[in-house]
């Protein structure tokens, strides 16, 4: 299975938002908007035209709610490793703001629950 690193950019470092993007502990600046890590046997990649999301939290620190974000992908280059199964993946992304409205993410059941059927089976 192939661990596939995805790097979301912004399409030139002047982009809306290059104050808050720093690296830390140094602070310096970059262009990386978001990375997330998939090790999916066929991994979801992003497309030219697909949106980045948004996400908050509830008071409790759980990922509550999602909306489109305000970057589109534009364009995606892939690499891949010759020596491991490493993918990196980049999408380059254009910020085209947009209103999009908080939607409610619907959630599983807790995982006490699951456990608790699970055992009522056996």
């Amino acid at each position: 299975m192939a661990e596939v690193w995805i790097v979301y950019k912004a399409e030139d470092m002047d982009a809306p938002g290059w104050e808050a993007r720093q690296l830390m502990p140094r602070g310096s600046l970059t262009d990386i908007l978001w990375e997330n890590w998939s090790s999916e046997e066929v991994p979801t990649l992003p497309k030219p035209g697909d949106r980045t999301r948004d996400y908050k939290s509830d008071e409790s620190g759980f990922t509550s709610h999602g909306k489109d974000g305000d970057w589109v992908v534009t364009r995606v280059n892939q690499f891949s490793s010759f020596d491991t199964d490493l993918r990196i993946v980049v999408a380059y992304c254009q910020y085209q703001p947009i209103e999009a409205q908080w939607q409610e993410l619907r959630r599983g059941k807790p995982i006490e629950e699951l456990l608790e059927t699970e055992g009522a089976a056996f």
